[in-house]
């Protein structure tokens, strides 16, 4: 070995160490967001599954103020229907509360949904339209 290379037989392994630490470093930060990244779409697809079941509970009132027997003024207050997703079931319970016109052009009805497992609702106010019913507004809270 030249006289030259015998000075400098450890340096070479503290470099390698020093872009091996480095690089270690960056694998960290890169898992850490990463998690933090998958922690946030579980959040973000819990919180999409309750607005579509509170939104399932709208048009599941619609449905029930259509099955009425006669008019509109014989729908039930409160009606409940389970929602069967992957991650498990969610009922959805639909107050139905009569305006002051209950049957005919014009009757309205006011619906609070809520869902199990979560603290948000959704309210609403569903307006007859000739033979149909209308959402004529909404609100998540």
């Amino acid at each position: 070995m030249p006289r030259s290379w015998r000075r400098q037989q450890g340096q070479a392994l503290l470099v390698v160490l020093a872009f091996v630490a480095a690089f270690l470093l960056l694998v960290w930060a890169a898992l850490t967001l990463a998690s933090s990244a998958f922690l946030g779409l579980g959040n973000v697809r819990a919180d999409t599954r309750t607005t579509y079941a509170l939104d399932a509970g709208i048009a599941y009132a619609m449905q029930v103020i259509d099955d009425k027997n006669g008019n509109g003024c014989n729908a039930p207050r409160t009606s409940t229907v389970t929602l069967n997703y992957p991650s498990g079931p969610i009922t959805v319970t639909a107050g139905i509360r009569k305006g002051s016109q209950c049957h005919g052009n014009g009757a309205t009805w006011n619906i609070t949904v809520t869902a199990t497992g979560t603290n948000r609702s959704l309210t609403g106010l569903i307006t007859e339209v000739n033979t149909s019913s209308v959402v004529t507004w909404e609100s998540f809270q």
